[in-house]
């Protein structure tokens, strides 16, 4: 998937096509990016533009957080969760012996899916999926509370 870089107007697109079709409301966004629920409407209406939010660190969490919301969503289902392992195994330095277990899956269940998504069945799927997204929400601490 070829990842396009959007301006303000391009992200305020995507921003609708998330509200419109994914049934997003501003009330989540302001909840999950700590921008005011105010701003964002604005945003929409065109009244405000990306360069005005005061948080630059805010302003890159959002366009990310837009486009995953967006165009990651149609990456492949396998692909994503290969992302999530690539996210524990390098920035939270598990192994994939420690996924496993938590899997309850063999080691090279995880190796295989790894080299080839179709290698293990949907059941094994599954719960590396539901064993993956477990960890990764409890090992990703909010900002707050680094």
């Amino acid at each position: 998937m070829k990842i396009a870089k959007y301006d303000s107007e391009g992200i305020r697109k995507k921003l609708l096509d998330v509200i419109d079709k994914y049934k997003i409301t501003l009330n989540t966004l302001s909840k999950v990016t700590g921008i005011d629920i105010n701003w964002l409407s604005e945003y929409l209406d065109g009244k405000r533009q990306i360069d005005n939010l005061s948080d630059n660190l805010k302003s890159f969490f959002f366009t990310d957080l837009i486009f995953l919301l967006s165009d990651g969503m149609e990456i492949d289902k396998d692909e994503r969760i290969k992302g999530v392992i690539d996210v524990l195994v390098q920035i939270f330095d598990l192994k994939y012996e420690t996924i496993s277990l938590y899997a309850g899956l063999e080691k090279q269940d995880i190796e295989n899916f790894m080299n080839n998504t179709n290698s293990i069945n949907y059941e094994k799927k599954y719960k590396l999926a539901a064993a993956c997204m477990m960890l990764h929400y409890i090992f990703k601490q909010p900002i707050i509370y680094k």
